[in-house]
């Protein structure tokens, strides 16, 4: 008999039922409950494996850990399966152990869905029912428990497995993702308001003429790319590789702590400012949008865990409201110290009175590239800290909280840095050969104190050369950069950047991670030509 031999094979075909069965049916709530378990590992663990995790994994470290809660569940059914098989040989506890896992499986994936989905809907109720079935299915096929079947039965079992993973797949598919409100959408164009002219904001800057010339050949290189170009064209700032001046919500990076992007609905969202003020409030997003001190403004952000040469920075439009603004409005108290934002996921960050009092360019933002912000980047509302890095700027932001003490924000008790000023950085994006010539272009960045000069050595450091810098679309964004140069005769060219912030300091050259305070260094990329 198949399942008299190979018990634990039955358990563990049901726990890989169940886990494809709780993927199958996320699109019903948004997530599903090995994300849930996942998030909590990260909620739990210590500050320091959090940071191990980022900087061995980068990006990768969540979709890892998913994927370990998944595997951790098939080996848990394997061990119940050989303890109920191999250890109670007389069958005097399987319909109780098998009965009791059967229960455990229901109450997991109910609170797991209800956590996911964020509460009780139909919608929760059809994943709870279809999600547990396949592995019953394969677990509980006669009513005296898992007595011994043939060939036949087990292969009804996990026809029903299947059939039960197939069903739950179409109604999730067919159901859709969580409702949408009859306001304003993810993603979903506002009308612009009118560019203000306020520090900080959109800087208007002619259109650059794109360079023209056919790409011949095109590899990336430590995030180069280099490629050749048949053209007696003059390098502009947009040959191949180039990053655009300005970009757009679509390619704008994403890193979060929450694996599962929060689903807000806009029509019962509002922003609450609370705390040591004279009077409390709540801002809807029309509120926002509309509030009189709304601007457009450029900004480039990057993240604390970005490598040198990393992807992870990136520069778009946003729409916003000062954060100043807002609290003037409620009135802060004297005992004012610190400002905490918090998120839709518990996620909370701080900045001192004393900064936000003095800026009109941290601001919650409520529009992205010419519309709502999308999901992923914090819809409907988040908070926005120009030149600090991204663990910073709040997402999905549910309050704004005036408190009368130093509060201790989440990667700050993790061990990351509290203030998190942008490191004076500048990346390598393109090398491009044309004839006899070869360009060499980038962007740097340096928060606040902005870029006043890069330089590029092609001799690993032995020269260096002072770059032609374009006008940053605004003073909170990043400068892209070009050098052309002679090919050489032969070999390959040891490119090396480094830039100069505003107010005189060199980029430093020290080689650094992420954890706790940003990488530093110069970057390198060594190429052929």
């Amino acid at each position: 008999m198949i399942s008299e031999r190979f018990p634990p094979v039955t358990w563990v075909a049901g726990a890989l039922a169940w886990v494809l069965g709780l993927v199958a049916l996320r699109p019903l709530v948004g997530s599903d409950p090995l994300v849930v378990a996942a998030q909590w590992v990260i909620d739990s663990v210590p500050g320091s494996v959090a940071t191990w995790a980022i900087e061995t994994l980068g990006k990768d470290a969540q979709p890892a850990l998913v994927f370990g809660v998944a595997l951790a569940t098939v080996a848990a059914a394997a061990v119940c399966g050989a303890v109920v098989w191999y250890v109670d040989p007389v069958r005097r506890w399987r319909s109780r152990v098998t009965g009791t896992v059967a229960v455990a499986v229901f109450v997991a994936t109910a609170v797991g869905f209800f956590e996911a989905g964020s509460g009780l809907s139909l919608r929760w109720l059809v994943a709870t029912l279809l999600a547990p079935l396949p592995p019953l299915a394969l677990w509980w096929r006669r009513t005296d428990a898992m007595a011994p079947v043939g060939r036949r039965g087990a292969l009804r079992g996990v026809g029903s497995a299947v059939g039960a993973l197939a069903v739950g797949g179409i109604v999730a598919r067919g159901v859709g993702g969580p409702p949408r409100g009859s306001g304003p959408q993810p993603g979903e164009d506002l009308d612009r308001l009118e560019e203000k002219t306020a520090v900080g904001t959109t800087t208007p800057a002619p259109t650059p003429v794109a360079d023209s010339g056919e790409v011949d050949s095109r590899r990336t290189v430590n995030n180069t790319v280099v490629s050749t170009a048949e053209t007696d064209t003059d390098f502009g700032f947009d040959f191949a590789g180039m990053p655009d001046r300005v970009g757009s919500a679509s390619d704008h990076y994403v890193v979060d702590k929450t694996i599962s992007t929060p689903q807000v609905n806009a029509d019962a969202w509002s922003l609450s400012v609370e705390g040591i003020v004279d009077e409390a409030g709540d801002y809807t997003l029309e509120d926002l949008v509309t509030h009189p001190e709304a601007r457009d403004m450029t900004v480039t952000t990057a993240c604390i865990s970005n490598a040198v040469g990393g992807n992870l920075i990136s520069t778009v439009d946003w729409r916003a409201v000062p954060v100043r603004a807002l609290l003037e409005e409620a009135g802060v108290g004297a005992d004012a110290v610190d400002v905490v934002t918090r998120a839709e996921d518990g996620y909370t960050e701080a900045l001192p009175w004393s900064v936000v009092r003095e800026r009109d360019d941290i601001v919650i933002a409520v529009g992205m590239d010419g519309g709502t912000l999308p999901r992923q980047h914090g819809f409907p509302a988040r908070l926005l800290v120009p030149g600090r890095y991204g663990m910073k700027s709040t997402k999905w932001v549910r309050s704004v909280r005036v408190a009368a003490s130093d509060h201790a924000a989440y990667w700050e008790q993790r061990g990351w840095v509290e203030q998190a000023v942008v490191n004076t950085l500048s990346y390598v994006r393109a090398v491009q050969r044309r004839g006899d010539r070869i360009g060499i272009g980038g962007v740097a960045y340096a928060g606040r104190r902005n870029v006043a000069r890069v330089e590029v050595s092609v001799d690993d450091g032995e020269t260096w050369t002072d770059a032609t810098l374009e006008d940053p679309p605004s003073p909170h964004a990043w400068r892209r950069w070009r050098h052309v140069s002679e090919r050489p005769d032969s070999g390959p060219i040891d490119v090396v950047v480094r830039a100069t912030d505003g107010e005189g300091n060199l980029q430093t050259s020290e080689r650094s991670g992420p954890h706790p305070g940003g990488s530093t260094g110069w970057h390198r990329v060594s190429v052929s030509l």
